[in-house]
């Protein structure tokens, strides 16, 4: 009698350990902290892996390579720990988002224009999670006025956006070299065939 095939391969969860691995590599060691009134902010690389994650794996493996990698990230580090579940949950609606309209109809990350919208839909939309976490957060801690809420945050919001910008550059910018590099692997010619 024949098994069902498994739909979650080896070639999976090695592609995604892997771009985990970088992308916890690139938010931990590619960052700059930025002391602020209300916690300390960072600006990191990590983002941007995220993104290039979502176009070389697709959806599902994407999202769980950014979710994985950044809840480590925010695991080892006691002033993010305590949030790291929001951290998963976040990254994996970003890099989910992003791979799956990057992968969308077989387009496998291919086409340029879909990677321009993929990559910004995704990064944008984690900044939104983001910044209105901040500004619900400043609301409950008994902010006077939305206006006095967003001007709390005004040094998340800038974080985030450069954030999001930069992740937007270096995922485009990577993402066809490393496709290219991988498309002649028989690890990533699976890996493209299975997304």
């Amino acid at each position: 009698m024949n098994e069902p095939k498994s739909k979650i391969t080896t070639y999976d969860i090695v592609a995604i350990a892997m771009m985990a691995a970088f992308v916890f590599v690139a938010a931990y060691f590619f960052k700059i902290d930025l002391p602020t009134i209300g916690g300390k902010v960072s600006i990191k690389l990590g983002n941007g892996i995220c993104i290039l994650a979502a176009l070389l794996l697709g959806g599902w493996r994407g999202a769980l390579s950014a979710a994985i990698g950044c809840t480590l990230f925010d695991l080892l580090d006691p002033v993010y720990a305590k949030e790291a579940w929001v951290t998963f949950i976040r990254y994996f609606i970003m890099a989910g988002l992003c791979g799956t309209i990057a992968h969308w109809h077989g387009a496998q990350g291919t086409r340029f224009g879909r990677n321009v919208v993929a990559a910004i839909a995704g990064a944008y939309s984690y900044s939104a999670m983001y910044i209105g976490s901040k500004i619900i957060g400043q609301m409950v801690l008994g902010a006077p006025s939305l206006r006095n809420a967003v001007i709390a945050c005004t040094t998340n919001i800038t974080a985030s956006l450069i954030n999001a910008t930069a992740g937007v550059i270096v995922a485009l910018v990577l993402a066809p070299v490393l496709r290219r590099a991988l498309s002649q692997t028989t690890f990533g010619q699976h890996i493209q065939n299975h997304t």
